[in-house]
C-alpha cells in the first residue's frame, strides 16, 4: 500500500473514531438512530475532499479533522432530509431513517447533524467563525436547490436544468476544499480569490456531468419506470427531448398533461431517442472544462481537484459502458 493510501486510511479511521465520540449520548432518544445510520457510512466522498485539501495545505491535524467531519455530518443531514421528501424508503442498503425510525426521528436526527456540525466547524479557534459561515452559505444553497427540484412541475430549460443542478449538488462538494483554504489564511494570498473562482466553476461543471449522468440512468433502461419522468421532476434528458426531440409537441402536450397513462410509452421514445447522445456529448464537454480549470487552481490544490474530476470521469464512464454493455 502506497504512504498516500495509508495516510488515507489512518485518516478515515480517524475520522470514524470521532464520530464515535461525537454521537448523540446513549440517554438520547437519538442515539439508536445515529448509530443504525453510520452502520452504513458511504465512502465519506466529502470528508475525504476535506482532508486530502488540509493535508495538501498543511492545516493542522485536529482542525483537518473536525472540518472534514463537519463537512461530512452536514452532507449526512442532507441525506435524512432529502429522503422524507422524496419518500425514499432505503439509504446505502438499508432502510432509510424515516422508514426505520419514522419521521419525527428522523428531522430530529437531521437537525442533530447540521447542529453537530456547525459545532465542529467552529471548534477551529482561528478560523471557525469563517468556515460556519462557508458551512451556512452551503446549506442555505442545497436547500434552495431542493426545493426548486421538487416545485419545479413545468418543463425545465436548460439554462434552469443547470441552476438546480449546480445548487443540489455543488455546494457541499465545493465547501470542504474551499474551508480547507480558509482555515489556512489562502484568501490572503494576492490572487487566491480568482483561483477560487475558479474551484467555483470546476465543481460546479462536475456537479453537471454528476447529475447529468443520473438522469441518463433515470431514463435507461426504459424497463424500469422513470421516476423523473412520472413527477415531472428536472431531468436533463427531458429537458432535451422536449425542445428538440422528434415528436416533442406531442410530448409536451402528454408532460403537461400531468398523465401518467403513457409514461412508459414516452419513455421508450426518449431512450431510444438521440438526444441521449446529446446528454452524454454534454457530460463529456463539462468534464473537458472542469479539467481545464484545474491548473488554475492553487499548486497544492490541483491534485485533490484532478482526483475529483477523475472520479466524475470514471463513475459516469461506467454508468455509460454498463448501458453498453
Amino acid at each position: 500500500m502506497s504512504p498516500t493510501k495509508i495516510s488515507t486510511v489512518q485518516s478515515l479511521e480517524s475520522l470514524d473514531a470521532l464520530y464515535q465520540r461525537e454521537m448523540p449520548n446513549l440517554d438520547s432518544s437519538l442515539a439508536q438512530a445515529a448509530r443504525y445510520h453510520f452502520k452504513s457510512p458511504g465512502k465519506f466522498f466529502r470528508a475525504q475532499l476535506a482532508l486530502s485539501s488540509g493535508t495538501a495545505l498543511g492545516l493542522n491535524e485536529q482542525d483537518n479533522l473536525h472540518w472534514a467531519a463537519a463537512c461530512e455530518l452536514l452532507h449526512n443531514a442532507s441525506l435524512l432530509h432529502d429522503d422524507i421528501s422524496d419518500s425514499s424508503t432505503h439509504r446505502r442498503g438499508q432502510q432509510s431513517i424515516h422508514e426505520r425510525f419514522g419521521l419525527d426521528m428522523a428531522l430530529c436526527l437531521g437537525d442533530w447533524m447540521v447542529a453537530k456540525a456547525f459545532e465542529l466547524a467552529a471548534r477551529n479557534s482561528t478560523y471557525g467563525g469563517v468556515l460556519s459561515a462557508l458551512l451556512a452559505q452551503a446549506m442555505q444553497e442545497t436547500s434552495s436547490g431542493q426545493i426548486s427540484d421538487i416545485t419545479q412541475r413545468q418543463c425545465a430549460d436548460l439554462d434552469k436544468w443547470q441552476r438546480i443542478a449546480k445548487s443540489k449538488t455543488a455546494p457541499l462538494l465545493i465547501a470542504p476544499i474551499k474551508g480547507a483554504g480558509l482555515a489556512v489564511g489562502l484568501d490572503k494570498i494576492p490572487g487566491s480569490l480568482a483561483s477560487l473562482e475558479s474551484l467555483d466553476k470546476l465543481i460546479g461543471l462536475c456537479a453537471l456531468a454528476y447529475q447529468g449522468r443520473n438522469d441518463i440512468d433515470d431514463i435507461i433502461p426504459s424497463s424500469r419506470r422513470s421516476s423523473d419522468l412520472e413527477g415531472r421532476k428536472p431531468n436533463l434528458v427531458i429537458s432535451l427531448f422536449f425542445q428538440q426531440g422528434a415528436g416533442r409537441d406531442d410530448f409536451r402536450a402528454w408532460y403537461q398533461s400531468g398523465d401518467n397513462l403513457q409514461l412508459e410509452h414516452w419513455q421508450r421514445r426518449i431512450a431510444c431517442s438521440d438526444v441521449i447522445l446529446k446528454a452524454n456529448q454534454s457530460i463529456d464537454y463539462w468534464l473537458i472544462q472542469a479539467g481545464q480549470l484545474v491548473n488554475l487552481l492553487p499548486v497544492q490544490l490541483q491534485p485533490v481537484a484532478h482526483g475529483l474530476v477523475d472520479s466524475v470521469k470514471q463513475k459516469t464512464s461506467i454508468k455509460k459502458q454498463g448501458q453498453i454493455a
